[in-house]
């Protein structure tokens, strides 16, 4: 996907960018894990499941985590209209100081699966009536694939404003189009701003401050009740640019930080991949004497944290370790690591990784 469709002309953006002092800081946050996300999943889309016992847990424990890393003020809050991120907020809010701005907005609502919605993701029976399980792959996984839209005599059709059907690329646009127009026009400098929201809208706006290329967008992952803050400029609603953001070719600037706990960090065994904010925060929290390599022990210790002391972890770490080294020097760089760490995991261990 190119921005530029968006009217927004990047290269006089970061000429013109002001001080942090004329930001504000911006929550993203996923809901806590729903009935419909536990195996095996469903097409939720627009339909209404509650948290998980698990899932209020995360809401708990995700509120813990922000008033413990100094987010203990939130001056606005988005969420959508559906419950499970409007009772994800609440619980993320409990113990920060009282806030009377929240909305909700069905902008904010997960991505429509027209037809498919309220169906298991792995329904023989849909695979058999829309032309097998390579088109459902297709539709959930292609950025334009549209799925076969829902009618009135749909079990869980809804009125508008919701849609019939949308692609991923859809309902992008609908996020950033609320983004630009409701958002954005209401910051106010060194406000926290927090959106709780879902898999799909909070990875719409993740590509697009991340400026993530059409191809790779569908390959973000977003884990349940993990925060990702980013700093945004009040006049343009991009992200601030540091001296050190990092650059490369496969996702694009990034500039989002996750802020992991000992908590939500187990939950994202099932989540590698996607924006290079995202990997850069893992390679940082590996990064133990923080000089920008990880170092064989390093990712030794890093990625058996991740995966458990165990056999399987110390036989394929090594072989793992050389394949995303690709200049030989025996340290992996940032670079290497957002641009071979998912690959070779989708090689080496493809069960931590989430289809």
């Amino acid at each position: 996907m190119s921005n530029t469709k968006y009217g927004l002309d990047r290269l006089s953006m970061r000429l013109s960018m002001l001080p942090l002092k004329n930001s504000v800081k911006l929550i993203l946050i996923r809901h806590g894990e729903s009935t419909w996300n536990a195996s095996p999943s469903k097409f939720t889309g627009w339909c209404d499941p509650p948290l998980t016992a698990g899932g209020i847990e995360e809401a708990k424990e995700t509120g813990k985590l922000l008033q413990g890393r100094g987010f203990n003020q939130i001056d606005k809050v988005y969420t959508s209209a559906l419950n499970r991120a409007l009772e994800t907020t609440e619980l993320i809010l409990e113990g920060c100081s009282p806030i009377s701005d929240i909305t909700e907005a069905w902008q904010l609502n997960e991505r429509h699966y027209g037809a498919l919605q309220g169906y298991y993701k792995d329904d023989a029976i849909l695979a058999e009536k829309y032309g097998g399980a390579d088109v459902i792959k297709k539709v959930r996984r292609e950025y334009s694939a549209v799925p076969p839209p829902m009618d009135e005599r749909h079990p869980y059709y809804l009125p508008p404003p919701a849609p019939l059907s949308e692609s991923l690329a859809m309902c992008q646009e609908r996020v950033i189009k609320y983004w630009e127009e409701s958002i954005v026009t209401t910051l106010r400098p060194k406000d926290v701003i927090l959106i709780v929201a879902h898999s799909n809208t909070i990875r719409a706006i993740v590509a697009y401050l991340d400026d993530v290329e059409e191809t790779q967008i569908p390959k973000i992952h977003i884990p349940n009740c993990v925060p990702c803050v980013y700093p945004v400029s009040i006049l343009s609603g991009m992200p601030v640019y540091h001296r050190t953001t990092h650059s490369n070719a496969l996702y694009g600037d990034t500039h989002g930080t996750w802020i992991f706990s000992e908590e939500n960090f187990e939950r994202l065994q099932k989540n590698i991949g996607g924006t290079g904010s995202f990997l850069k925060s893992i390679f940082d929290g590996w990064d133990l004497d923080k000089n920008g390599q990880l170092t064989m022990q390093e990712f030794n210790s890093g990625f058996s944290e991740l995966m458990g002391e165990n056999n399987i972890t110390r036989s394929i770490v090594g072989c793992m370790f050389r394949e995303v080294d690709q200049d030989y020097s025996q340290t992996i760089s940032l670079a290497e690591f957002q641009n071979h760490f998912t690959r070779v995991c989708r090689k080496f261990v493809p069960d931590l990784l989430d289809d």
